[in-house]
């Protein structure tokens, strides 16, 4: 059985041999990140491990046997599933080169386990041709784990809505997406968007993020400053993770010349007040007034509204209620029902709301155009629609009893006749 080994080594090497020289270069030895290792063939067993996303740099040491021209060292992770996307982190080859009998060279080649690759073995493999000879390759066993705890979490992908332009005063989101590639499942992610020239900051929390899992998170919201000034600003997203190790990215964000600076009274934001001025209240209905509040601050605000001037004529209630919390950048709405009272006079009657936030208040003037009632009048109307309906039934009900009487008449007068 030692036997039968020795010669099949023998009849590799001689193989190999031959095709080494079938283009007068031969590999004499191989370096992974500063680690010499055989190849395959000549050690089956040989297994080099290598994590998700680690970065190879390969150092080949090659010696010509005969002169040699258009050289070209190629190296190669096969059976990757997106290989034909990420040629450029699983496949490298150097320039081609001259190189002349018993001299000796270094090339390197560079490559990139991608973080998608699956936990398990694969083959790298180095192949040497020129221009015309036959090649030959090489092969290497990588055993693919995942990475080590501290790089676990990496920020997958990333996005900014409506785009990554945005008007100073103005909001924009962010989509963060993040994968564990590690080996163990995570708890308590915390991801965070981020401008710091500008000290804005939004963050979301993931409670569990298993091995290999991809989680994506939608809701940052991020408010420009209002006199923020224009130009190109960093944009960091960090994920931390397991108590104390952190990941992140930096993307760029463009902001132009907004409108709203200098429009703030105070440090505390801008309040825009949209709602309809006038409407029309028939005495006994309502009218509603759509009270749009917008938070154009940095922080939240809490609003209350009352009225005032409805005494002398009518009276009101909002919904969902008089006091509201806004966000920042956001729009709450308050509906105010107004209703005018049975004796009111008709014609215009003005009334105003007041909107109050942290000692601030903003007075809208509104007006109610107090239309009549004529209710009485479409009853009576309508009770003259409904007599005229009942005498057109009774008609037809007395039309219907009088056929019917005609036709037994007809009916008895037939029975008495006598035939022969």
């Amino acid at each position: 059985m030692k036997v039968l080994k020795l010669i099949l080594v023998l009849v590799m090497t001689m193989l190999i041999t031959s095709m080494v020289s079938a283009v007068d270069l031969g590999l004499t030895s191989l370096k992974i990140n500063g680690e010499e290792f055989g190849d395959a063939a000549s050690n089956p067993s040989n297994s080099l491990e290598v994590k998700r996303g680690e970065d190879l740099t390969i150092k080949l040491r090659v010696r010509a046997t005969a002169d040699v021209s258009d050289v070209q060292i190629e190296a190669d992770i096969y059976g990757y599933r997106y290989a034909h996307r990420e040629a450029d982190s699983v496949s490298d080859v150097t320039k081609t080169f001259d190189l002349a009998e018993n001299v000796t060279s270094f090339k390197t080649l560079e490559l990139k386990v991608p973080s998608n690759i699956d936990k398990e073995h694969f083959y790298l493999r180095v192949r040497v041709a020129d221009r015309y000879s036959t090649s030959y390759e090489q092969v290497y066993d990588l055993f693919v784990s995942g990475v080590d705890a501290e790089d676990a979490v990496i920020i997958k992908d990333y996005s900014f809505s409506p785009s990554n332009v945005v008007a100073a005063g103005r909001a924009f989101t962010t989509t963060v997406r993040v994968q564990n590639i590690g080996d163990d499942t995570l708890d308590d992610v915390k991801v965070t968007v981020e401008i710091p020239e500008l000290n804005v900051k939004d963050s979301e929390y993931l409670d569990e993020l298993s091995a290999d899992e991809k989680e994506t998170l939608d809701e940052f919201l991020l408010r420009i400053p209002d006199c923020a000034a224009p130009g190109v600003y960093e944009v960091e997203i960090t994920a931390e993770f397991d108590e104390y190790e952190s990941s992140s990215e930096t993307a760029s964000l463009t902001i132009v010349d907004g409108d709203t600076c200098g429009v703030t009274a105070s440090g505390t934001g801008r309040t825009v007040v949209s709602v309809p001025e006038n409407q029309d209240v028939a005495q006994g209905t309502d009218a509603v007034y759509p009270l749009m509040i917008t938070n154009q601050g940095s922080t939240a605000k809490t609003y209350a509204v009352t009225l005032s001037g409805l005494g002398a004529w009518g009276s009101a209630r909002m919904e969902p209620s008089s006091v509201t919390v806004v966000e920042a950048g956001e729009t709450s709405t308050i509906y105010l029902y107004v209703s005018a009272n049975d004796d009111a006079n008709s014609g215009t009657n003005g009334f105003k709301a007041t909107i109050s936030s942290d000692g601030e208040s903003k007075d809208v003037a509104l007006t109610a155009n107090v239309v009549a009632d004529n209710s009485g009048m479409g009853s009576l109307q309508g009770l003259e629609i409904a007599l005229v309906v009942l005498v057109i039934i009774l008609i037809i009900i007395g039309l219907i009893i009088g056929f019917s009487k005609l036709r037994n008449n007809d009916d008895d007068d037939e029975g008495s006749q006598t035939y022969y």
